[in-house]
């Protein structure tokens, strides 16, 4: 028989060269991709992965591809074989897709073979009206250490995963102490593996910390420890694998507790180890020709007539072996098929023991099952007892559950007796639940009998609850009926409600139609409701129109009571306020000034002086329009001294700006398209400190809204945006990422962003590195496709990143996540950058 150990400690997914099937399928660096097939008629789909020699694993994986789970297998078997005659089938699923999970992945012990064989059935109808199946990548693996657990870390760089990245430099290290204390580390295989050998390697340096003392522990289910192996007083030489070797033992878990010695010249304590390795041998089977030896007994790893179960182990078809510690007597603190609960206890999932406290016999005084009541006693949670006060016979002296009203009485909380004299038959001389009254009284509390004439039929004679008025009569207080001649239609020669007035009527008392002539539209030639004047005409009884031309503004003018001045003359002499008001256009386009007739007051000064000034107390111009109040134009080449609008204060703000609905500052740096005012596409150039007292908001065209950088870019790349780039030995360079999961990742290169701090630099040989905020960045599915929420790392291909695996990312490893799907192949999306 071969003895083979396999490392079961580091995640591998085992290369797949050779594969039988009828279906299609892609393989690519020896992973399987994808496979798809369809067949008219249902029926079986089956996959041969054959491998030139045994191979070694403890899961498969089976993961959706691009159709998702429409077509993913429903019902299949995974199977081995060590000649490819004989299978041996070892997992089966059936009705898959009712679990609703969106992959599948098992993991079971350390196993050997030579073929592999997926069979499925296709009976999943498509589209095209034929049979499919399809799904994307299948792994066969070393699942590899699942979990690790530390009792501390020294820093980012020394944490527990360096304890299986293979790398000699970094390991784990726990926190220096100034006292010794007990250190561990817990690892999580995630499955039962046949385990027989651990390796650990020291640190190479002359003081390798490595413990003197330590213990090993293993575990089935992380609750029942047994004692592995222990060392004392061990010996490490510097950068030196050590070895463990150790009859078999099943085992999930494995705990490594690190003693430390105190020692008197020694100030500080701490832990180091570098790597860690643990080896498996697969099932005792021997396939080395027809004589193999059967196996008459059980076993835990393979079935005999059965399959014994592990201690603790729960799953369909193994048997429970007598030692089985859930067969062992129960107790409050181990359990057995039961915990037992402690005196008291009321823990879930224990059963009370039969002489709990709880179960006594209970009285007033100590609880049993309950805890009764003293007579009359209203406290919550007690039970109230037989012979309790409140539930004697109720009378009118004392209370049972009630307590009984004298005839008559109306005190509140007594119930009221059936012999009371207020529930007997009612009469008009004595009260019963109400008083009757006599015929046609009219008196209070009193209940009006069926044969009181108040009820009878009314008529125009006679009266009933109400009187009925004759046709047409207008007595007080009666009701007029539905026949009544007022209610008929109305019309030009009878009443109804209303009498109709005949068109063009003008009768007291009658109402005009509708279609009356004098509703009709007036003109100059027939009335409507009135007679319209022709332009000019003075004619009674007519109206004037609203474009006739005496109501137009003609003013005589008014004679002057000054003598006339010069042409020109000092506006001095004028005395009271400059009133003028006027109309007049003639709007002008680009950067020009206005023309003179754009304005009801023109000023130009040909030297270098102002145009226009106002001087006041208040406000010294002032420009209200439904426009724009106030423009400025200048025609200065540069921002020193030049500009279409200055505002200059003394201890006051040179500028304040208000609105009532929008920004009270809106700069636009694109221009104004109607007045062909250009813009350069700058908006805001503060020189000098800013201060924000409020929220400040960016928005951009496109979907990049980042934080930026110029970098100076090393001169052997040729970097574009969407690269992920790294630091390099030279301080300030970068350059594209080129290793899988690196640790000096900076930023993202990208075209702009929406804040860019520091100096502008420009050239070939710099470029704008994002750090934070949301950007394009190149990815590589080829190695797992990339989720909206995935996080995202370095890849082997330049300048890309891929999806994580969580349980390798370290500090400095993390680039951001993904915001965009990315199936297959390489491509471009969006990212939310989080550098960590």
């Amino acid at each position: 028989m071969k003895d083979n150990l396999i490392r079961v400690s580091h995640p591998y997914s085992l290369p797949i060269r050779s594969v039988k099937t009828t279906g299609r399928f892609e393989l690519k660096n020896d992973e399987f991709f994808s496979f798809f097939e369809e067949k008219d008629q249902a029926g079986l789909s089956s996959i041969i992965f054959e491998f030139n020699e045994p191979v070694y694993f403890n899961g498969i994986e089976l993961l959706p591809g691009s159709e998702g789970l429409d077509y993913f297998p429903d019902s299949f078997r995974f199977e081995l074989s060590h000649d490819g005659k004989y299978w041996e089938p070892i997992l089966q699923e059936s009705a898959f897709r009712k679990s609703f999970k969106t992959s599948a992945k098992w993991l079971f012990s350390l196993t050997s073979a030579r073929y592999v064989k997926f069979v499925s059935k296709i009976s999943r109808k498509a589209n095209n009206g034929k049979n499919r199946i399809s799904f994307g990548n299948l792994r066969i693996l070393i699942t590899g250490i699942a979990k690790i657990q530390a009792s501390s870390e020294l820093d980012r760089l020394w944490v527990k995963e360096n304890l299986i990245d293979t790398r000699p430099d970094y390991g784990w290290c726990s926190k220096k102490k100034e006292e010794p204390e007990e250190e561990y580390l817990v690892f999580d295989l995630g499955t039962v593996n046949r385990v027989e050998e651990i390796r650990m390697l020291t640190k190479n340096d002359p003081i390798t910390n490595f413990p003197e003392r330590f213990i090993a522990y293993y575990s089935e289910d992380d609750l029942t420890w047994h004692q592995l192996h222990e060392e004392n007083s061990f010996l490490s030489e510097p950068g030196m694998w050590y070895k463990w070797r150790f009859s078999p033992v099943n085992l999930r878990f494995l705990k490594l507790i690190f003693i430390q010695e105190k020692v008197q010249t020694k100030k500080e304590y701490v832990t180091e180890v570098i790597e860690v390795e643990f080896y498996s041998s697969p099932d005792k089977k021997d396939y080395g020709g027809p004589a193999r030896e059967p196996l008459p007994y059980a076993s835990v790893l393979r079935s005999g007539i059965i399959r014994l179960a592990v201690d603790g182990e729960v799953k369909e078809g193994v048997v429970v072996q007598s030692n089985d510690r859930r067969l062992r007597d129960a107790t409050t603190e181990y359990r057995g098929i039961v915990e037992l609960a402690s005196d008291g206890e009321e823990k879930a999932g224990v059963v009370v023991q039969g002489n709990d406290k709880r179960l006594k016999i209970a009285t007033e005084i100590t609880h049993g099952l309950v805890r009764l009541a003293r007579t009359g006693e209203s406290r919550p949670g007690l039970v109230v007892q037989s012979d309790d006060e409140r539930l004697r016979t109720a009378s009118t002296d004392h209370a049972g559950i009630v307590e009984l009203a004298l005839d008559g009485e109306t005190r509140p909380g007594v119930a009221v007796q059936g012999n009371d004299s207020r529930l007997r038959v009612a009469t008009k001389k004595a009260t019963g639940l109400v008083q009757l009254a006599e015929s046609g009284e009219v008196a209070h509390d009193k209940v009006v009998t069926g044969n009181d004439p108040r009820l009878k039929d009314a008529t125009t004679t006679a009266k009933g609850i109400v009187r009925l008025s004759s046709n047409g009569g207008e007595e007080p207080d009666t009701v007029v009926q539905a026949t009544d001649k007022r209610l008929r239609r109305a019309n030009t020669e009878e009443y109804g409600i209303v009498q109709l007035a005949h068109s063009g009527e003008n009768k007291s008392g009658a109402v005009v139609q509708g279609n009356d002539k004098r509703l009709l539209p007036a003109d100059f030639e027939r009335a409507g409701i009135v007679t319209l004047s022709k332009l000019g005409e003075n004619v009674s009884g007519r109206v004037v129109l609203a474009d006739d031309p005496r109501l137009s503004d003609a003013r005589n003018p008014k004679p002057h009571t000054h003598d006339y001045a010069a042409k020109e003359h000092d506006f001095n002499s004028h005395t009271g306020l400059l009133r003028i008001n006027g109309e007049t256009s003639s709007p002008s386009k680009g950067l020009v000034p206005p023309p003179q007739n754009d304005a009801i007051i023109f000023g130009k000064n040909n030297a270098e002086g102002s145009a226009v000034v106002g001087i006041s107390n208040g406000q010294g111009i002032f420009g209200f329009s439904e426009k724009i109040g106030v423009i400025g134009l200048s025609k200065g080449k540069d921002g020193s001294g030049n500009a279409g609008i200055l505002g200059i204060g003394g201890s006051a703000p040179g500028g304040q700006f208000i609105s009532q609905s929008g920004y009270a500052v809106f700069a636009n740096g694109t221009g104004v398209l109607e007045k062909e005012w250009a813009g350069s596409g700058k908006a805001i150039h503060a020189l000098g400190d800013s201060f924000f007292n409020g929220n400040v908001r960016v928005s951009r065209d496109g979907q990049e809204e980042c934080i930026a950088r110029f970098f100076r870019l090393d001169q052997k790349d040729v970097v574009t945006p969407g690269d992920l780039l790294v630091g390099t030995d030279e301080p300030l360079v970068l350059a594209r990422s080129k290793h899988p999961y690196s640790t000096n990742v900076i930023g993202i290169c990208v075209g702009s962003a929406g804040f860019v701090f520091g100096k502008e630099s420009k050239g070939l040989e710099y470029a704008l590195v994002a750090f934070l905020g949301i950007a394009k960045l190149h990815v590589d599915a080829s190695q797992g496709s990339i989720s909206p929420g995935d996080l995202l790392v370095s890849g082997l291909a330049s300048g890309h990143a891929i999806k994580a695996d969580p349980n390798r990312i370290k500090p400095g490893m993390l680039v951001g996540k993904a915001l965009e799907p990315c199936k297959k192949e390489k491509a471009s999306i969006l990212c939310l950058i989080s550098l960590s």
